[in-house]
């Protein structure tokens, strides 16, 4: 633990001294699919929202740590008759904390490049926190998720961006939306494919901006006044 600790330290400080850091948020949506909507829908869409800190390792390569809230929701659709008769729904809070890796396409960001936008893909792992974990289930209300997915973005006089973004979180467990592997000799329409893990996803519009580390001219040596030099 320790080792890791400060191989962390090593990454902040190669970071901070060697290229630059940047702040942002964003705001979009957040969508859900599981046992009651198949695929993506624009129908489970709910505001979402996140903050991040990004640290640049070089032209194309970023590290990104973000905390995201939103609210997943789904409802039956009446797809068969089974969907009908089961008329589930739920509505959760979900918070998540995740760290990724961004590769840009193009080099936007230095002073010769001849393009200020890039588009970009990402993956990463993280954690998150939702709200309707099921009472009557031994499942944590802390679960792991990966996130991946696509971005573009758009440099304005070298300091500030703005994006946009769409990616996808593939959970572990299938009990987001409270339907699960029920017992199938009640008939109560209560259960679902324990075999397909739940998903949801987060689109939205991104802006950051970039502190630049200014650079000292000379190197500070104590009890020596600039005067003297």
């Amino acid at each position: 633990m320790k080792k890791l600790f400060l191989s962390f330290l090593v990454i902040i400080s190669f970071s901070a001294n060697s290229q630059f850091m940047e702040f942002g948020g964003g705001v979009g949506s957040m969508n859900y699919s599981g046992d009651l909507v198949r695929g993506f829908s624009f129908s489970t869409s709910s505001i979402a929202g996140t903050g991040f800190y990004r640290m640049n390792f070089s032209e194309i390569l970023t590290i990104r740590l973000a905390l995201t809230v939103g609210k997943v929701r789904g409802s039956e659709t009446p797809i068969d008759a089974f969907a009908v008769e089961r008329g589930h729904s739920f509505n959760s809070t979900i918070l998540e904390f995740s760290s990724v890796f961004e590769y840009h396409f193009l080099d936007f960001k230095t002073e010769d490049s001849r393009v200020n936008y890039s588009p970009y893909i990402f993956g990463g792992v993280g954690f998150f926190n939702f709200s309707d974990a099921p009472a009557n289930e031994d499942v944590g209300s802390i679960q792991p998720v990966l996130p991946v997915g696509v971005g573009f973005k758009y440099l304005i006089q070298k300091k500030y961006t703005i994006g946009f973004e769409a990616g996808a979180r593939k959970t572990f467990f299938d009990h987001l939306d409270g339907i699960s592997d029920g017992d199938q000799t009640i008939k109560d329409y209560q259960y679902g494919n324990p075999k397909d893990d739940d998903w949801y996803f987060f689109s939205g519009i991104t802006f950051s901006i970039t502190l630049f580390n200014v650079p000292c001219p000379f190197p500070y040596r104590p009890n020596q006044s600039i005067l003297s030099r």
